[in-house]
């Protein structure tokens, strides 16, 4: 019996049907019909290829094309998931029809690799090597505020209570009452210092922590709807810890837009170029807001001149997407650093995208960094990292 694998096997089958030597001249005069096929085979996934490929590419860098230059282009990011697929299928084309050239794809592959690794993390937890802190951000869609009277009924205020993080960035989170905001911050007595601010629409971001809030200040810039940001600075030890809790412009996608998307993927094809259109205008007015938010934060860190910087929340945008990159600019994505997979942060409607994000500076070493899907109370999961600063015995 022949010891070779299953997949040699399959390989060799097929290059014996459809790819025919050049040198073998009377195998070539008996079946014509065959080589012209495995020729023609070749080159269609020679195009293919290069077509994925340079979508692959465009996805890859458009992250650095200014949305309010280029709305359209800039949405291409949310695409980099589904090409990533596609081009690694080529992988496995040309492993099986013309492993000569596997290059192709691994240049594609070399060229877009550091977005790669930062849409589809590979990281992994490390030991810690002293002090360390927890934070944890959470878009709870305003859902901790319901049974106040007996509010260790609240799962969503007993999971906050209870997650041991000395930080919570909480967006879509505000109190709607004077009074039940001090029932809230009475029952997170675990966190002696806090913080809420008020958008609009009875939105609003919020702050608790273990930690002294030295300064609040709000980071402003335009948003259609109820979003913004905060940067804190907080004493931690001798240290001054800058914290930026960000909810940045929503998509404002709507339950009849949901379902446009939800028919997509099925492949209905009622209304699908109509629909794809839609959804397309609606995603990149949203980005051409969104791109000056991103700006202005970025602006905001740099301002503060400190030394030790988290920038949090959810960010409505992707890890490829020019929102992401430009807060990021100097900063460590955590879940890239010691995160696993995609971490898709977004739950509903089969949108299964990264949209929170906690971006570090390099003067903090990401020990863990994890996607809380215990907890499914809102639209999105928690995302929570332990940090330790990288020169402690400095």
């Amino acid at each position: 019996m022949r010891n070779d694998s299953f997949l040699t096997q399959v390989r060799n089958r097929i290059l014996a049907r459809h790819w025919v030597s050049p040198d073998d001249r009377e195998y070539n005069r008996s079946t014509p019909s065959t080589s012209f096929w495995g020729r023609w085979t070749q080159r269609i996934l020679l195009v293919g290829n290069l077509l994925v490929g340079f979508l692959y590419l465009g996805s890859a860098y458009s992250p650095y094309i200014s949305p309010t230059e280029h709305a359209v282009f800039s949405c291409l990011g949310l695409m980099f998931p589904l090409l990533l697929l596609l081009h690694s299928c080529f992988f496995v084309l040309w492993l099986l029809f013309r492993p000569r050239m596997l290059w192709l794809p691994a240049l594609f592959l070399l060229l877009g690799w550091k977005t790669t690794t930062t849409c589809y993390s590979v990281g992994s937890q490390k030991e810690p090597e002293g002090k360390t802190l927890k934070l944890l951000t959470y878009n709870t869609h305003m859902r901790a505020f319901t049974g106040l009277d007996h509010p260790e009924k609240n799962e969503m205020l007993n999971y906050l209570k209870d997650s041991d993080a000395d930080i919570l960035c909480l967006q879509e989170f505000l109190p709607p009452t004077e009074k039940a905001a001090r029932k809230v911050n009475r029952y997170l007595s675990n966190y002696p210092y806090h913080h809420h601010y008020r958008v609009a629409n009875g939105n609003g971001l919020a702050l608790y922590t273990r930690y002294p809030i030295l300064s609040v200040e709000p980071v402003r810039y335009k948003t259609r709807f109820a979003n913004g940001s905060v940067l804190y600075r907080l004493q931690v030890g001798s240290d001054t810890l800058v914290v930026v809790n960000n909810h940045l412009e929503t998509n404002q996608l709507s339950s009849h837009d949901k379902e446009l998307y939800k028919d997509l993927l099925k492949g209905r094809k009622e209304n699908s170029r109509s629909g794809s259109k839609h959804l397309l205008k609606k995603l990149a007015q949203a980005a051409v807001v969104r791109g000056p938010q991103a700006d202005s934060v970025a602006q905001a860190i740099r301002r503060s001149g400190q030394q030790y910087v988290v920038a949090c929340g959810d960010f409505n945008d992707s890890p490829v997407s020019y929102a992401h990159r430009a807060i990021g600019e100097g900063l460590d994505d955590a879940f890239a650093e010691a995160g696993w997979g995609l971490g898709t942060t977004y739950n509903q409607s089969y949108m299964y995208f990264r949209i929170d994000h906690i971006l570090v500076s390099p003067t903090l070493r990401v020990v863990q960094c994890e996607v809380d899907r215990s907890i499914r109370l809102s639209d999105h999961y928690p995302m929570w990292c332990i940090l330790e600063k990288t020169n402690e015995d400095e």
